[in-house]
Parts: C-alpha cells; sequence; structure tokens
C-alpha cells in the first residue's frame, strides 16, 4: 500500500538523520562529563573552579537531552502502558496508536514552532548567559531540530499505523 511506501522513504531519510544527532547528543554528554570532572577536580584540589562551567554544562544539557528524541522514536523506546490495549484486536490497537501519534505530532509540532518563535525572539533581543555572554538562541535552535526530527519519526509511525489500519 501507498502509506507503506511513504512511511518507508520517510524513514530511509530520518532513521540515519536521528542516528547521526544522536552521536551529537552522545559527543555532548562525553564532553559534558569532562566538564564536570576538571571543574569538580579544579575547584577542590587547586581551588580554581572552571569559570562559567555551571553554564556550559547547562548549554551542553540541551544536546543531550534533545539530540536523543528522534532516535528514542526511531527505536520505539518511547514509554507506553498497553495494560487495556493489548487485549484489543490488532486493528483496534493500530488506531489507538495512529490517534496516539496524530495527537503527538500535533503536541510536538506545536512545541517546535514556539520553538523557532523564542529562538527568534531571543536572536532580535541579543539574550546572552550572565558569565560567558553565550547567545541563548541557538540552543533553542538545539531543541528545534531534535523535536523536528522526533516529529517526521512520528510522522512516518502514523503511516505505519494507518496502513495496519487499512490493511484487510
Amino acid at each position: 500500500m501507498w502509506m507503506k511506501r511513504v512511511a518507508g522513504g520517510i524513514q530511509r531519510f530520518i532513521n540515519p538523520t536521528s542516528r547521526g544527532i544522536l552521536y551529537v547528543g552522545i559527543f555532548s554528554l562525553f564532553i559534558l562529563m569532562w566538564l564536570v570532572v576538571v571543574h569538580v577536580a579544579g575547584r577542590y584540589f587547586m581551588d580554581r573552579p572552571v569559570p562559567g562551567a555551571v553554564e556550559l554544562i547547562e548549554f551542553l544539557m540541551t544536546f543531550v537531552v534533545f539530540m536523543g528524541f528522534g532516535y528514542g522514536a526511531v527505536m520505539k523506546t518511547n514509554v507506553s502502558v498497553d495494560l487495556f490495549v493489548e487485549k484489543f484486536s490488532k486493528r483496534v490497537q493500530a488506531i489507538i496508536d495512529a490517534v496516539t501519534c496524530l495527537l503527538s505530532i500535533g503536541i510536538i509540532s506545536l512545541i517546535t514552532w514556539q520553538g523557532m518563535v523564542q529562538a527568534k525572539s531571543l536572536f532580535a533581543s541579543g539574550h546572552v548567559s550572565g558569565v560567558l555572554n553565550i547567545p541563548h538562541y541557538p540552543f533553542l535552535i538545539v531543541l528545534v531540530v531534535g523535536y523536528a526530527v522526533f516529529n517526521v519519526v512520528l510522522i512516518a509511525n502514523f503511516f505505519e499505523h494507518m496502513h495496519e489500519v487499512c490493511k484487510k
């Protein structure tokens, strides 16, 4: 069916993309880990903490958190409670999954859109961090990219569920 082909086409593009940005998140976690180690060691052993380390840690956390959403959805590691749903037929389960996916697409689209609006506002205002004067808007762009990839994965999942619903 055409819905399965659409889902497959989206997945051929988005699966490697989500894996690539996941590696950005993993690398950020590695940097974050070493920053914390150097900061704590510098503070306790040499009485010289890394200046602005708390800000850098906060900014790196945006990469760690938002770069993994899409890959988590690709691997279907999102939490779902199917205590009652598993008792329904496969078709009813697919309908429930499709509706859930559609609602998720709507919510994630709103978050992505508002993230773009907020990033534009922060760029225009020139809002920067207190110690290192790092602009805030690039980190909202990270949020937007992470959620956009997550949303595309949800769209592919929606087409898969609709294929299951329409199957005879």
